[in-house]
């Protein structure tokens, strides 16, 4: 079951909350952050670190900062 949760994320001195969905694939897992009609993927490489991955270059089209961000905010999690 994929449950979606806000994901607040402070950027610029300004707080969003991006909605977060948390999919489940076999034995891992990853996460959907929705960003201005946008997904963006995000999931744990091989050294435990998050990771972006792009689809249709999606990624490119949201703020490299706020990536950033949003990738801070759940490491701090």
């Amino acid at each position: 079951m994929n449950e979606t949760i806000m994901l607040p994320v402070e950027y610029l001195d300004k707080a969003y909350e991006f909605p977060l969905t948390i999919v489940t694939l076999g034995y891992t897992y990853q996460l959907h952050v929705e960003i201005e009609g946008k997904t963006l993927i995000i999931e744990m490489d091989d050294q435990q670190q998050y990771r972006v991955l792009s689809q249709s270059g999606e990624a490119e089209k949201v703020s490299k900062g706020l990536v950033e961000a949003i990738v801070s905010t759940l490491q701090s999690l």
